[in-house]
């Protein structure tokens, strides 16, 4: 069977126009196919790493995709090490320079859905608290074994029925940018920005009283130096500018009073 695999995507890719795309094989299985194809140019992450000096926050460096046969390479080692260590992720199919063939996580449970989709649909809070408590339990889990996500936003984060959680997308590496901890910090980072705009300001109470019972001190005071560093977009009215905007002023007040007894 692992060769069929390995057959179909040296087929395939060098057919495939887009970066991504979903089939169904002649087994019943649904894949999908990630090619292997060029990415950002060097000069956009020299200018954010330029920035991340200046305001001497280490934190906000960009880890860079290299796109093509790296990424491909890149994202099948930390699949394979993540789904060694028990942690759920896309099961890896076939790889190869042209690109990586993973199966669909959906195949055993079509109710399954991003994080960030499940958070907006769902209405009652104590139901959508729960599902970030769950998620907070599961990161924690993948850190605790000494690991790491890589874009550990909303979008990368898929819940199924039965409220298991699972991570995807690992196309860069972290760790070849920040050390352990930093690299979990990252974690709790992208989390909390594609998460905490989903509560009102109200609910955000009891959101803000979970983190601090569950994060680390040091990793508590890393968000809140960073909260307090940004500050003045808010005194600026960073609002404005879309929703990208507002969702970074509620990031933001959260960070901050994440210092607050």
């Amino acid at each position: 069977m692992q060769h069929h695999y390995h057959a179909f995507l040296t087929q395939t890719a060098p057919q495939q126009e887009k970066s991504i795309k979903a089939y169904r094989l002649e087994n019943g299985t649904k894949v999908w196919l990630k090619k292997s194809v060029s990415r950002h140019s060097k000069w956009l992450y020299m200018l954010v790493q330029s920035l991340a000096h200046i305001c001497q926050l280490d934190l906000l460096l960009p880890v860079r995709n290299y796109g093509g046969k790296e990424a491909i390479q890149c994202e099948a080692k930390r699949l394979d090490t993540l789904a060694n260590l028990g942690i759920r992720v896309p099961k890896v199919l076939a790889t190869s320079d042209m690109g990586l063939l993973i199966e669909d996580m959906a195949s055993h449970d079509k109710n399954l859905c991003q994080l960030d989709k499940a958070l907006a649909q769902e209405t009652n809070f104590e139901k959508r608290k729960e599902l970030f408590k769950i998620t907070v339990y599961e990161i924690q889990k993948v850190h605790n074994k000494k690991q790491y996500l890589s874009e550990a936003f909303a979008r990368n984060i898929l819940v199924d029925s039965h409220r298991n959680i699972s991570f995807i997308d690992f196309e860069t590496d972290p760790a070849t940018v920040f050390d352990l901890k930093t690299s979990q910090t990252r974690d709790w980072l992208c989390f909390l920005f594609s998460t905490t705009f989903r509560f009102s300001e109200l609910e955000r109470v009891e959101i803000i009283q979970l983190i601090k019972k569950e994060l680390t001190t040091d990793t508590l005071s890393k968000l809140y130096q960073l909260g307090r560093r940004f500050a003045w977009l808010n005194k600026i009215g960073v609002e404005n500018f879309g929703n990208d905007g507002k969702r970074l002023k509620i990031f933001l007040l959260f960070l901050e009073n994440l210092g607050k007894r």
